[in-house]
């Protein structure tokens, strides 16, 4: 049975107001690189503003909450399902109803030894190509953030995992748990 999912796919370099709460600003404010600062803060502007049309409440109204390894959540809208992945200039946000889901987004760097790190965290059966590879650890990263888990332990659940279309030079995968996800992909807001 399939699952709606929409996908945002969103440019980190359009510069946006900031929406940003009193905690989300002292969270902005760790970075040490403006530049990580600057797309940490789009990001979680984007995300705001993406949410909200889905709630019908203003931007800056939406509050969250954080499981015990820090996946959001609405406070008000519990039935709201959302994720969001950034990398290098880009976020992908993905949201559905009533559904856990995780999603993750990489830039593909060259000289990375992704199938080291992916033994390290437990992963088998690597494929051989630096694209398949960056599949293997989205698919992975999306797992664990669907269910709120930490990285470095291998998530277990009834995962039904896409590979999303990305910008060039990146991967990106989505899972939803318990259902296949039928995809909608959405414009940049």
């Amino acid at each position: 049975m399939t699952h709606p999912v929409d996908v945002w796919t969103v440019s980190l370099e359009i510069l946006r107001p900031s929406i940003l709460s009193p905690d989300e600003q002292a969270r902005a404010a760790r970075f040490i690189f403006d530049r990580d600062r600057e797309k940490w803060a789009r990001a979680r502007t984007i995300l705001r503003t993406i949410l909200a049309t889905y709630v019908q409440v203003g931007p800056a109204e939406l509050v969250f909450t954080y499981g015990e390894h820090g996946k959001p959540a609405l406070r008000d809208f519990p039935g709201i399902g959302f994720n969001i992945s950034h990398a290098g200039d880009y976020a992908m946000v993905a949201v559905t109803v009533d559904a856990q889901v995780g999603i993750d987004l990489e830039f593909m760097r060259p000289n990375l030894n992704l199938a080291d790190l992916l033994r390290r965290i437990g992963e088998t059966n690597l494929p051989e190509s630096r694209e398949d590879l960056y599949q293997v650890w989205t698919g992975r990263e999306a797992r664990t953030k669907a269910l709120g888990a930490p990285l470095m332990r291998v998530p277990h659940g009834d995962f039904r995992l896409v590979t999303l279309q990305a910008p060039e030079g990146y991967a990106a995968s989505l899972v939803l748990v318990g259902f296949d996800p039928g995809i909608s992909y959405r414009g940049a807001i």
